[in-house]
């Protein structure tokens, strides 16, 4: 019993200490403004798990669970374990105040942050292009090609499938990606964090 004891007040500890979105967020998965994401549980092109500071919900499996429950999918853990690596990590056992945590983010999550990232940029650059090729169709046939019409015509089939792979590709496929194609990541992050004029026009409008 006394066993029993002290795996109930370490769950009830780490429940009771962390946020699940700032926890989820130090482990590398980033929320959108509606605080969704990509469902840990089920495959899907649109975030339909919710987070929330003390669990979460699926819209779309119906998955719920709390902090414990998430950090057992993440890191393929039993329960009591997991609850172990959230204490260890978040320095609960030794009395850390939670705005004080300084936590280790595994390699795997950071690979996983980067992962996520991608999948955003080519996201963005497919819409971007996609919004070119409607904006800048030329009205006539003598008309001259805009440059971000050529742009959209030359891209986008590529692109598409280098989004496809995060969506619905293994995760060997994904890695092999990350790993050659690394350039074409960088270039992209350069130009959507800093657009040009016609690019920051082309994305209001969306």
């Amino acid at each position: 019993m006394k066993g029993a004891r002290t795996t109930d007040n370490l769950f009830n500890e780490v429940k009771e200490r962390l946020n699940l979105i700032d926890t989820a967020q130090y482990y590398g998965i980033q929320p959108n403004r509606s605080g969704f994401v990509n469902c840990l549980f089920h495959k899907e092109k649109t975030p339909s798990l919710k987070l929330y500071p003390a669990h979460f919900h699926c819209f779309g499996c119906g998955k719920h669970g709390d902090i414990i429950t998430l950090t057992t999918q993440l890191f393929t853990l039993p329960p009591y374990q997991a609850a172990q690596k959230l204490a260890e990590d978040f320095h609960i056992l030794q009395g850390g105040k939670y705005k004080d945590i300084k936590p280790r983010i595994s390699e795997q999550m950071k690979y996983y942050e980067q992962e996520q990232k991608t999948l955003r940029l080519l996201n963005d650059y497919c819409l971007f292009l996609e919004k070119c090729r409607e904006d800048y169709s030329p009205a006539t046939p003598d008309e001259d090609f805009h440059p971000l019409f050529i742009e959209s015509l030359m891209k986008y089939e590529q692109y598409n499938y280098y989004r496809d792979i995060f969506i619905t590709g293994t995760e060997d496929e994904r890695r092999e990606f990350m790993k050659t194609c690394g350039k074409e990541i960088t270039a992209l992050d350069e130009r959507f964090t800093q657009p040009t004029k016609t690019q920051r026009s082309v994305s209001h409008e969306r």
